[in-house]
């Protein structure tokens, strides 16, 4: 099997490219029976992989070192080139809506990527590609300023994310220092980050005005592949976490400021949800999860058998890697790579969970005909990811120990419940921004505000300065690079708890469950895989509040052992 770090990389000519797509495309056009529809479907399915197996390779080695001259060349050239290649997709989604054999193709693709092949007409026209292009230079812009923030320490300058371990340190002092070192650093970006959302705001303005749209939200929502819901089920779910879950989330930090015995619980505190919090998580996560995935199933276990021989993952800290994570297909090699800066903490470990449960649906998907059925809709995937994090419970005493498990499980809980308001907010956010683009950079901070007061009116900040000025979205990548995703977040995470639920009744119902989510991505829509594996819509009445209500009964059982001493189960 091929190492991740030796597979050769090379420049597709696009001239020949263009070339042999436009023919396959032809011959999939004049198809006259299915079985040539077919053959040219496979044949366009390849070239489609050919191309996004380059662009991955790029996007890997670069965020792995952003300061790495060739591969920064690379992606600046792959940036300007994309649109092309997204011109060449939406023709074929053009030619997908007019096959007389929609229906029979449909068996082998699933009929959601014909849905999604009518919205990507709707968001895609030869006019934007210069604008496609302009977004591309400032999204990268954006990762170049983050990825490279230094801080000053009395030590001298070094990269802000080696620090990062501070912000989780169990010393209250320790994180209060070490984010007045963050805010410092990221106050010296803070105007440029203004400049460079207004820049993407106003491009977006522009794309959706040349698809004859009112708003970019309208164009997000068809990018993102919503074939079952829009904004009208959005903001009545938001509505339904305003009422029904921020009171009790912000009871929870009442609680959480009481037994902590402070006087305000700022940001830094929040995931300190008991005395003397502290966590011993393994460095060694590799190895740790070697042994979880081979004892959760078999499945599991060849994924990650086969993901560990051929170091298809990057976890390590250092200078010019940016800070994040993702789980990316490298689709000619039927292998997803594990991207993240692990160091150790409740969150790292928590993201690895995630970025593998990512990585499982990739690897699960390698005998379909298509990659079609392996590109769900984000709402669907992130399904797979925030479930695996709650899957790996059994399993803790490999990362931990014992001792601390119940203040995990608590931790994790009360973290998936609270980033429900969160996600809101960032959704309200973005929705208010792209509806108004006129608004001013200040506008946009004084809306965050607003939106903090209604969705976490329990956060409270320790300095005046980056983050008191409502800034606090703008350390959000997402919200730069990948306008209207993180709903998605939200919506799986009332999944991903339902997973949890049913797991914790019968663990083969959850497993079941969970597995025929990922088996129904991609082929069918996000309503519909949710009918078919038992769950229900996050947007039917009483989901949040039943799940809310679980969710605190679980918690109380978890406080009660860990006050009383008691050990996990």
């Amino acid at each position: 099997m091929i190492k991740f770090k030796d597979i050769p990389f090379y420049r597709l000519d696009m001239v020949s490219y263009k070339r042999h797509f436009e023919e396959e495309l032809e011959r999939f056009s004049n198809a006259k029976t299915m079985e040539e529809a077919y053959d040219a479907m496979l044949d366009l399915d390849t070239l489609m992989v050919k191309y996004q197996t380059m662009a991955t390779i790029v996007e890997i080695r670069n965020t792995m070192d952003v300061t790495d001259a060739f591969y920064k060349e690379e992606a600046a050239w792959c940036d300007k080139i994309r649109p092309e290649y997204e011109a060449l997709e939406s023709r074929l989604s053009s030619a997908m809506e007019k096959t007389p054999f929609k229906e029979q193709l449909s068996y082998f693709t699933g009929g959601e990527a014909f849905k999604k092949a009518g919205l990507n007409e709707q968001c895609f026209s030869e006019e934007i590609l210069e604008d496609l292009r302009e977004e591309n230079r400032l999204s990268a812009r954006y990762s170049e300023l983050t990825a490279t923030l230094k801080a000053k320490t009395a030590e001298g300058e070094v990269p802000l994310v080696s620090l990062a371990k501070m912000g989780s340190s169990e010393n209250r002092e320790e994180r209060s220092r070490f984010y007045k070192i963050w805010e410092e650093s990221w106050m010296g970006i803070a105007q440029e980050l203004d400049q460079v959302y207004d820049g993407l705001v106003k491009t977006r303005a522009k794309i959706a005005g040349k698809l004859g749209k009112d708003s970019y939200t309208q164009i997000g929502y068809c990018s993102m592949g919503r074939t079952s819901y829009g904004k009208k089920e959005v903001a009545a779910f938001r509505n339904a976490v305003k009422e029904q879950l921020v009171p009790v989330v912000t009871q929870l930090f009442e609680e959480q400021r009481k037994r902590l015995g402070v006087e305000t619980l700022y940001h830094y505190d929040e995931d300190f949800s008991f005395p003397g919090e502290k966590y011993d998580i393994t460095d060694n996560v590799v190895e740790a999860f070697k042994k979880i995935y081979g004892s959760m199933s078999k499945e599991t276990a060849v994924f990650y058998d086969d993901l560990t021989r051929g170091e298809f993952y990057d976890l390590a800290v250092r200078p010019g890697k940016i800070n994040g994570a993702y789980s990316n297909l490298v689709g000619r090699y039927n292998m997803p790579f594990i991207f993240e800066t692990y160091n150790s903490t409740f969150g790292a470990l928590k993201t690895f969970a995630h970025e593998t449960g990512h990585g499982f649906h990739s690897y699960l998907k390698r005998g379909e005909p298509f990659r079609f059925t392996e590109n769900c809709s984000s709402d669907l995937a992130e399904i797979h990811s925030m479930s695996m994090e709650f899957l790996v419970w059994p399993y803790l005493n490999e990362t931990m120990p014992e001792a601390q498990i119940d203040r995990y499980k608590y931790q994790h809980l009360k973290g998936a419940l609270s980033f429900i308001p969160y996600g809101c907010a960032v959704d309200e956010f973005q929705e208010t921004v792209y509806d108004h683009p006129e608004m001013t950079p200040k506008q946009r901070l004084d809306l965050w505000k607003k939106l903090e007061q209604e969705y976490m009116p329990f956060r409270h900040y320790d300095n005046q300065s980056f983050l008191s000025e409502g800034r606090f979205w703008q350390r959000q990548t997402h919200i730069y690079k990948w306008p209207f995703y993180y709903i998605d977040y939200v919506l799986a995470q009332t999944c991903a708890m339902q997973v949890h639920f049913l797991c914790e009744e019968n663990r083969e119902k959850g497993w079941n469950c969970y597995m025929d989510i990922l088996r129904y991505s991609g082929k069918y829509g996000f309503t519909d895989t949710l009918h078919k594996a038992g769950l229900q819509v996050p947007f039917e009445d009483g989901v949040i509040r039943t799940l809310s209500e679980k969710a605190i009964a679980q918690m109380e059982q978890l406080s009660e052992r860990i006050q009383g001493g008691g050990s996990s189960e």
